[in-house]
């Protein structure tokens, strides 16, 4: 979803920014005793797959520091 959503972007000349939650890749990350299972699955479902996944990103796009992006956006905005 965020490559299809990279490339859509990128397609419509316009920088891509997506965030990920340290947590989010970090399989070892101490458990919170008697969470919700809502609240289990969201947080420690596929934790192992998310450095797969940023890998595959950096790997298949070009990035940019933001201080040059958002540069380059205000000067184009002006």
């Amino acid at each position: 979803m965020t490559d299809r959503a990279v490339r859509t972007a990128n397609a419509a000349g316009s920088p891509a920014v997506f965030y990920f939650h340290p947590w989010e890749v970090d399989p070892d990350q101490p458990r919170v005793a008697n969470a919700p299972l809502k609240s289990r699955l969201r947080h420690y479902a596929r934790l192992g797959a998310m450095a797969g996944k940023l890998e595959r990103l950096i790997a298949t796009h070009a990035w940019g520091r933001m201080d040059a992006i958002a540069a380059r956006e205000a000067e184009r905005l002006q």
